[in-house]
């Protein structure tokens, strides 16, 4: 027996929390959600047998709370389970803020670096991920041993850090898909099939992931910036012409793409860099001189 715990919040990852700790050996005691046809989600991937309620009223004693509710909601929701349990551990797994938001008293902040668009996709994921751990003494070790019996990694953070922790995250996965939404944009605008291009382009992207792992960041870059291919970025940004909002977009992200090159040490010449560099920001100026 590993122990009991309830969860408070049973969206996609509370859930997988859930059934994946269930199957660890730990005794899922309650449920705690306002949405009835979550509860009754987790109650059927749990198996039954588990206290289910709309109300933190009905919960009974556990040795560690999940909260797993939105971001701005877990300040409503830990005062009450820490007036009800002193004792107990308390646990969230927002990725922004900082454990001592569960009052003093066991706490761990646990988040999985990683994206859950569905309950389906997040009992496939959560064993693989990475997690970030921060709390006291009795929460970092219950976050440490629950993270190796899925089979994950994890990284203790200072609650310093979790900001700028969460705002990488927010970058690589939330504006992963901006991306993606800009080039479709692009796509289409040229009269292409939206649909058909989307397959094309996740593949892309998908393979182009697959070379950062292996080879790293910003080795796996490619394409005409790292080639030098001058006349390439003159083509894109004639065609950008009339489409000032991509335009910005587009510079933007060179930009940094090429103080990447810059920093990464790669074999680009110094004089090509120069010369996209000065394309761009005149671009840049003339848009913004309308």
């Amino acid at each position: 027996m590993m122990g009991t715990v309830s969860v408070v919040g049973l969206g996609r990852v509370g859930t997988a929390l859930a059934v994946a700790l269930k199957e660890k050996g730990y005794i899922v005691q309650s449920l705690v959600d306002k949405d009835v046809q979550a509860l009754e989600r987790a109650q059927l991937l749990l198996g039954g047998g588990v206290s289910a309620s709309p109300s933190l009223d009905e919960v009974v004693l556990a040795e560690t709370f999940l909260i797993t509710v939105k971001d701005d909601t877990i300040s409503q929701v830990a005062p009450i389970l820490r007036s009800r349990f002193p004792q107990s551990l308390l646990v969230h797994t927002s990725g922004l803020h900082p454990s001592h938001i569960l009052g003093n008293g066991p706490r761990l902040a646990m988040h999985p670096l990683q994206s859950f668009a569905s309950v389906k996709e997040a009992l496939e994921n959560l064993p693989a991920s990475l997690f970030s751990l921060e709390g006291d003494t009795r929460g970092l070790e219950w976050g440490r041993k629950v993270v190796e019996s899925f089979g994950g990694q994890f990284m203790e953070l200072e609650a310093s850090q979790k900001p700028l922790y969460h705002l990488a995250a927010c970058i690589a996965s939330n504006y992963l898909i901006t991306l993606l939404h800009e080039a479709l944009g692009a796509m289409t605008a040229a009269g292409m099939d939206r649909e058909k291009v989307l397959r094309g382009l996740v593949a892309l992207m998908r393979s182009t992931l697959r070379n950062a792992e292996n080879l790293g960041v910003p080795q796996a870059l490619t394409g005409p910036m790292v080639r030098g291919d001058v006349g390439t970025i003159k083509g894109h940004l004639q065609a950008l012409v009339g489409h000032e909002s991509l335009k910005e977009f587009y510079t933007f992200l060179g930009r940094k793409t090429l103080e990447m090159i810059r920093e990464g040490g790669l074999t680009t010449s110094p004089e090509s860099l120069a010369a996209m560099e000065a394309l761009i920001n005149m671009e840049s100026s003339r848009s913004g001189d309308r």
